[in-house]
């Protein structure tokens, strides 16, 4: 309010008056405050203000009066210290009020008579009198009475005139600046933009405090823009549609609250002692709130930012007429990419998931499953399903013909449920957990074979799913099945390669493996300035336990032996059969030290740890001899590694086998 009013030509005009009527006319605020001393100095109340008890007397009585002046609404006179009439004009501008105000005496025997009988209580001498009575000033009732009311009516229509004329003045920059954010809004994301606007517009043009503008989710408005000196204090601020807030909704205008226990209700922080509430309404429903916490507007503030709230409604009406005009093009859109996403997928667990996923997308539902028809068992199973747990579907089998699902698959026909409690065709109940009754069900065909069925359900505006829905997801089964096929065809081609990088009798990967990796270690550990090691391992004796033991008998031992390695490594190592007897393992990152206390603990598994088996063999276990290099110290390249691991794999044998042997580190193969 006090920044709409001009002070200085107010006061400018306080003063003006004075001068014309010779009065000496001061301006008070509406607790008593001086705003402005009068500018011509009543000479004989100042020297009365200056004794403690003229001083203490004058200020209680100006308070006591100026308090009365603005309860009465009219001109006022009291007769107060010094025997003065003092007059006190209120005038008022919506909900500020000043008082001017001002002494004179009635009468020159007025003057004399309190001067004479209570003058020397105030160190006044009885030969000034005449000294005084050419100071004061004289003025009779019906004089000051007309002067005051025309000095009142004079104000109070200044005050108005000014106030309006910069209110509108206000006004128009507030409009001007509001529509110059407004141009700038982007109908795609059309509520992060309003919040935006609404809060830059709250901060900087009306100086509010804190403020929250908040969405509705259900029956709780969420915060989704916060700003202000409470920021931190607010984010987790969340309001249920109780109290205040249901009487909001249901009357759709702001509403202001001071209330203690009312604030305690609304969860607010103790530093809130007050909220203004603006609803923001699109389609006729409340779909946000502006909260402006310990406001300090006015009701022309209050009007304002209700119709910027009824603007922020507009824009989501607009944006909504703009997104149903653009829904049937964006589903074409949609259809698109979700051609090309699904076809980017290879790896099966990941393909079902994008297709449920893709088709709620597309549908705008929050419930999807895809059931596919197992390989080796007469059943259709869930492979992937989006707003129920998946892990609570996986022992759900059903056979071809049996339920919704089962039906579609055996028929090969689409089924599109309006309402499952009144299809007379679907002989089950709605369940308690699904919202709607409302459902899809598209078989999956690869040619004229059926593989499985895509479900959908429980739309998110609550709608019923529409022939438009079922045409969409149709096309999009299509892509789909294409997408399946070729997945089926990419594990296939998978399988065949890991048969090719696999050793069949170990099923550790094999020498081909070996090489790729190898050179992929060396790679990464040239660009980052890293080490590895390499490990070769050879069973010893291998040759005498399969000439005393038979061939069946030493592949036992290499499976064996394969197992123990794989278990005694680290998650970051690998291993591979090398050839006959002899297995490879790279260990990304480790030094010499640590690929020695490696090799350490495998070959004192491999000694410890296979069963005795055999009749034969002289040896009471079987034993393996580890050679081991480290990049980029013994090599830069795969030959020179391999050869100088095998170097020091062949110098474990001549030291007597059942040891590792670090190339060229001879002190730290000692066992």
């Amino acid at each position: 309010m006090s920044e709409i009013i001009d002070f200085e030509n107010f006061l400018s005009l306080v003063t003006y008056l004075s001068d014309l009527t010779g009065l000496s006319l001061s301006v008070y605020g509406d607790k008593g405050n001086i705003i402005q001393p009068a500018t011509i100095d009543d000479k004989f109340l100042s020297y009365i203000k200056t004794s403690p008890m003229g001083r203490d007397e004058y200020n209680d009585f100006l308070k006591r009066c100026i308090g009365k002046a603005i309860q009465r609404k009219r001109p006022s006179i009291f007769k107060g210290p010094a025997g003065q009439q003092h007059f006190f004009i209120p005038v008022t501008i919506n909900d500020l009020t000043f008082v001017i105000s001002g002494g004179v005496y009635f009468s020159s025997e007025e003057f004399k008579d309190f001067y004479i009988k209570e003058g020397p209580s105030y160190g006044l001498s009885p030969k000034q009198i005449d000294l005084w009575r050419d100071k004061i000033a004289i003025r009779d009732y019906t004089n000051i009475m007309e002067t005051s009311t025309h000095i009142g009516s004079l104000i109070n229509l200044f005050l108005k005139e000014n106030y309006e004329g910069n209110l509108n003045k206000k006004r128009y920059r507030l409009t001007k600046t509001i529509l110059s954010l407004l141009s700038n809004i982007k109908l795609d994301n059309q509520f992060e933009a309003v919040s935006d606007m609404l809060v830059d517009i709250l901060l900087f043009l009306f100086n509010v405090d804190s403020v929250s503008v908040m969405v509705k989710d259900n029956d709780i408005f969420r915060p989704k823009k916060i700003a202000g000196r409470l920021r931190e204090n607010l984010k987790s601020l969340s309001l249920t549609t109780t109290g205040i807030i249901s009487e909001v909704i249901e009357k759709q205008r702001p509403l202001y609250s001071d209330n203690t226990m009312e604030i305690l209700r609304l969860g607010l922080p103790d530093m809130i002692l007050s909220i203004y509430i603006f609803p923001i309404i699109a389609e006729d429903k409340v779909t946000g709130l502006v909260c402006i916490f310990n406001p300090a507007i006015s009701r022309e503030d209050v009007d304002i930012i209700s119709e910027l709230c009824n603007v922020g409604g507009f824009i989501f009406r607009l944006s909504r007429l703009q997104n149903l005009y653009g829904k049937r093009l964006k589903d074409m859109d949609i259809l698109n990419i979700v051609s090309t996403s699904l076809c980017e997928v290879k790896e099966p667990e990941i393909l079902y998931e994008t297709i449920v996923d893709k088709s709620v997308e597309l549908t705008y539902a929050e419930r999807g499953s895809l059931m596919l028809m197992d390989t080796e068992t007469p059943y259709l199973t869930i492979k992937a399903a989006k707003g129920v747990n998946k892990l609570l579907l996986n022992e759900i089998k059903i056979k071809a013909g049996e339920g919704i699902a089962g039906r579609v698959f055996k028929e090969g026909i689409p089924l599109l449920v309006h309402d499952i409690e009144t299809n007379e065709r679907i002989p089950f109940k709605k369940k308690p957990s699904y919202k709607t009754g409302s459902f899809v069900s598209i078989p999956i065909k690869i040619g004229e074979r059926t593989i499985g069925v895509l479900n959908i359900s429980d739309k998110i505006t609550g709608e019923v799913f529409s022939e438009s829905d079922m045409a969409l997801l149709r096309s999009f089964a299509s892509y789909a099945s294409i997408a399946l096929e070729r997945s089926m065809c990419y594990s296939l081609a998978g399988h065949l390669r890991e048969l090719s990088i696999t050793d069949s009798l170990t099923s550790l990967f094999n020498r081909r493996y070996f090489e790729e990796r190898f050179f992929e270690e060396l790679q990464r550990s040239e660009r980052h300035g890293l080490s590895f090691s390499l490990a070769m391992v050879d069973i010893d004796d291998f040759k005498l336990f399969n000439d005393t033991e038979g061939h069946l008998a030493g592949d036992e031992v290499l499976k064996h032996i394969a197992n123990i390695i794989k278990e005694s490594l680290r998650v970051v190592d690998v291993v591979t059969r090398f050839g006959g007897e002899e297995f490879v393992i790279i260990m990304p990152q480790t030094d010499k030290q640590e690929a020695f206390m490696v090799a350490e603990r495998v070959r004192e598994s491999a000694k410890t740890q296979i069963p005795h088996f055999w009749k034969t063999f002289p040896k009471e276990n079987i034993t393996i001899t580890v050679g081991v290099s480290t990049f980029p110290s013994d090599g830069k390249e795969m030959k020179e590694l391999i050869r100088n691991a095998d170097k020091a794999l062949y110098r474990g044998k001549m030291a007597g086998k059942d040891r590792v042997f670090l190339y060229n580190i001879p002190e730290v193969n000692i066992i």
